[in-house]
C-alpha cells in the first residue's frame, strides 16, 4: 500500500482526531449523487467526480469513492497536476460498510 493510501483504521483515527481538533482535513466523497442513496462516511462532503473542481479544496484532503478505483485514479491525476496533500481511502465506501457491521 502506498503512502498516499489511507486504511480504514487510519481513517477512523483521523476522523476521531479531527473531531477533537487535533488535525484538520477534508474528507471528499467523489461518488455521483445517485450513489449516495446507500449512505456515506460521516463527516464527508460530496464532490462528484463528474463535476470535481480541485481548486475548490485546500489543505489536506482524503478522497474516497465506492471501491477505491476512481479515487486512486483521481489522486494520480491530481499529483500530475501538482496538487499535494491529497490521499485516498483505498477500500472506499464498500469497505467502510462491510467492516462496520458487528460480524465483520
Amino acid at each position: 500500500m502506498s503512502s498516499d493510501t489511507v486504511t480504514r483504521q487510519q481513517l477512523i483515527e483521523l476522523l476521531r482526531m479531527r473531531e477533537h481538533g487535533e488535525t484538520d482535513f477534508t474528507l471528499v466523497d467523489i461518488r455521483e449523487e445517485y450513489e449516495l442513496f446507500h449512505g456515506y462516511i460521516p463527516g464527508a462532503i460530496n464532490m462528484p467526480l463528474s463535476t470535481f473542481e480541485p481548486d475548490a479544496l485546500s489543505g489536506e484532503v482524503i478522497l474516497y469513492c465506492q471501491a477505491g478505483v476512481r479515487s486512486e485514479h483521481l489522486l494520480q491525476e491530481l499529483a500530475k497536476q501538482g496538487h499535494f496533500g491529497v490521499k485516498h481511502y483505498g477500500g472506499g465506501y464498500l469497505d467502510w460498510v462491510a467492516r462496520s457491521t458487528p460480524d465483520a
